[in-house]
Formats: C-alpha cells, structure tokens, sequence
C-alpha cells in the first residue's frame, strides 16, 4: 500500500513538471517575417545634464498593418509609441539615478536611504545587442528578434 502510494505520488510530479516545460517551450521567437518590414532599426544613447538613457528607433514600411507594443533591449522593457505622421515607432528609456547612501554609526539615521530598485526580469535571454519586439497583427500577437541592433552616435 505504501509502495503505490510513493509511485503515485512520483508520477503526479513528473506530469506537473512536463507541464510547466511545455509551457515554457511554447513560446514560439520568429525572425523578422515578411509581413514586418522594419527599415534599419537602430538605437541611440543619450546624456543630458539631469539624467541619461538610451531611444530606440524602428522605422516601418507605410503600408504595414503591424502595431509593434514593446521591446525587450538590454535586460529591460520598453513601450513603443508611434511617432504621428511618421512610419517610425520610438522607445525610451532612462536609466535610474543614482542615490547617495546615507552611512553612520546611527541606525535612526540610515532609514533616510531609499530602497534600491530591484532588478527587472525579462522572459527572454538576449546578447548585448538583440532585441526582442512583441507586435499584434490581425488582433494576434507575435514575438520576433532582432539578432544585431546597431548603434548610432549622437
């Protein structure tokens, strides 16, 4: 009786964690398709005098019915609007500034310290320079990667 209740057991696990690795594997990345024609995209960084970051650019074809929604670059997401009366979705996004730490012998003292932002985590591992941009077209959406998304200097 204890035999088959362990093997039952066993094999209600092995089913929940095949579950959770088909899920995980479904999630289908395509190349950039035919229906999407995005005409050099590329991405600049930025300083200014209160804070720095970097935009991206992803010029499309005029006749696309293609809403392109966010973007996945350098371990973060990024919202893409489209630029009025231009075929040209834009993001932007601006690193966190950096805090001065508050350190003293006194306790009372170092509550002032703001809490550290935490790590953002992206459902997908890129390089350095791939991209990953989430689009819908005809009310489905769809997942393709950028494998090398160039620099332009200022």
């Amino acid at each position: 009786m204890n035999f088959f209740r362990v093997i039952s057991i066993r094999i209600c696990v092995l089913l929940v964690f095949s579950t959770f690795i088909q899920c995980a594997s479904s999630q289908k990345m395509e190349n950039i398709s035919s229906s999407i024609l995005i005409n050099e995209p590329y991405f600049q960084e930025w300083i200014s005098e209160k804070d720095s970051g970097f935009t991206l650019y992803f010029p499309i074809d005029d006749t696309s019915t293609t809403v392109l929604k966010h973007a996945y670059f350098k371990h973060k997401k990024i919202i893409l609007v489209k630029e009025e009366n231009k075929s040209v979705y834009i993001g932007q996004y601006t690193y966190p500034k950096k805090t001065d730490l508050i350190m003293s012998s006194d306790r009372k003292e170092e509550f002032k310290n703001a809490i550290p932002a935490g790590i953002e985590r992206i459902p997908f591992k890129l390089k350095d320079n791939e991209c990953v941009i989430v689009y819908t077209k005809d009310k489905q959406e769809g997942v393709f990667k950028i494998e090398e998304l160039s620099e332009k200097k200022l």
